[in-house]
């Protein structure tokens, strides 16, 4: 079980946000490249990166992603706008190891098959989920529900899914279990969880259930979690 620590950005800086509501935003630091070294530093096997700026149509962060990569010897996952062919090869040029679709693969199970064809392991289809269904632009639109849209990814070849609880993510309210139950049984490709991790039983419960990985960010800088606990777990 890895536990990945996330550093979400927006206009520079690396904040969170509440269930992904751009008006409910804590900033944590000016310094994102810092925190990614801090990380490190702390155990960490792995980054996750999120471009909220590029995610939400608002512009972008690809010199702070890049900064990040080129300061960690860690690999990094990034994702947020990723929606082209030429985007995938845009982020993994500019150092991270895989890049996460959102939006794209949820909506196009031939793109993803095209991504998986070029670039194999270094994709990650990111499904986040309210309600059943999997929400699409920013967070803003529903697209298919999750019984339709695993079985058309598995097809189309997906290496791994990160499966977001939007209800719980950034509040520090525990992972939604019946939400990964359910994913688990859907599919035998490797889940990275993500949303409400709030202290090491969190981990152990998502490693318990069968999840490859838990990605936490508010539990770290809330310091209700430290790595120092589930980095050999």
């Amino acid at each position: 079980m890895i536990v990945i620590p996330a550093i979400d950005l927006r206009g520079g800086r690396a904040v969170r946000l509440l269930r992904g509501n751009p008006e409910d935003e804590t900033s944590y630091s000016e310094d994102p490249v810092a925190v990614a070294v801090k990380f490190q530093e702390e155990g960490a096997r792995r980054l996750h990166v999120i471009d909220l700026d590029a995610a939400l149509g608002e512009g972008d962060n690809r010199d702070a992603i890049q900064a990040i990569c080129h300061a960690v010897v860690l690999p990094v996952q990034v994702g947020g706008g990723i929606r082209t062919i030429e985007a995938i090869g845009g982020v993994l040029e500019r150092g991270a190891a895989r890049a996460i679709l959102g939006t794209a693969a949820a909506a196009d199970a031939e793109f993803v098959a095209r991504a998986v064809e070029e670039f194999a392991e270094h994709i990650v289809v990111g499904l986040d989920i309210r309600g059943g269904k999997v929400m699409v632009k920013g967070w803003k639109e529903e697209g298919p529900s999750l019984e339709d849209a695993i079985p058309m990814l598995d097809e189309a070849g997906a290496p791994r899914y990160l499966v977001t609880s939007i209800a719980r993510d950034g509040t520090l309210e525990g992972p939604d279990i019946r939400l990964y139950t359910q994913v688990l049984k859907l599919t035998t490709t490797p889940i990275i969880a993500s949303g409400g991790v709030r202290h090491a039983d969190d981990v152990w419960a998502l490693r318990d259930l069968g999840c490859e990985a838990a990605v936490t960010g508010k539990a770290l800088y809330e310091h209700t979690l430290k790595l120092s606990q589930v980095i050999r777990g």
